[in-house]
């Protein structure tokens, strides 16, 4: 009996030794995918016109009335490095709070990213309208992954505190 099952175990690893010759990428590497999102080097311009934003992300600024143009808001800009989400839908939003009570006062409509190779680093812009009043906000940029029932945070930047427009 022992013999009979030590021929069996000996021709179950002969054939998956063969399908791993034949068939290599199915053989197991032992090491796990690397993932990695990380988001840097934030940089805040309080009060900058939509205008300069447009300009900075190369978007012509004949659609949009003077009035619209002149609006201003903060313009950030940061680092988005992705490694590992080849083909996966990323979201990046920025939130806007008041500092003095910690409340959110806007947010943007989120912007989907699909990474088309292994590593992606880019330089990113939103612009932020900021509330016609006086006090101090700061924003908060995140970058989250959609999954099946819910999106997790992958990585968020805060800005410094920067007054309103009053």
């Amino acid at each position: 009996m022992l013999a009979l099952a030590g021929t069996v175990i000996g021709l179950i690893s002969g054939v998956v030794g063969l399908v791993f010759v034949f068939k290599p990428d199915l053989k197991p590497s032992g090491k796990a995918p690397k993932q990695a999102a990380n988001l840097s080097q934030l940089r805040v311009e309080p009060s900058a016109a939509y205008r300069e934003y447009l300009a900075r992300i190369d978007i012509s600024a004949g659609p949009y009335t003077a009035r619209q143009l002149a609006r201003r808001g903060a313009l950030l800009r940061f680092r988005v490095a992705v490694t590992g989400f080849e083909g996966k839908r990323l979201i990046l939003k920025w939130e806007l709070f008041d500092r003095a009570d910690g409340k959110q006062i806007n947010e943007s409509k989120a912007t989907t990213v699909t990474p088309s190779t292994e590593t992606n680093e880019a330089i990113w812009y939103f612009w932020v309208p900021l509330p016609r009043r006086r006090g101090k906000f700061y924003a908060v940029v995140e970058l989250k992954q959609e999954k099946k029932n819910h999106l997790l945070s992958l990585d968020t930047l805060e800005t410094a505190p920067f007054r309103g427009l009053s």
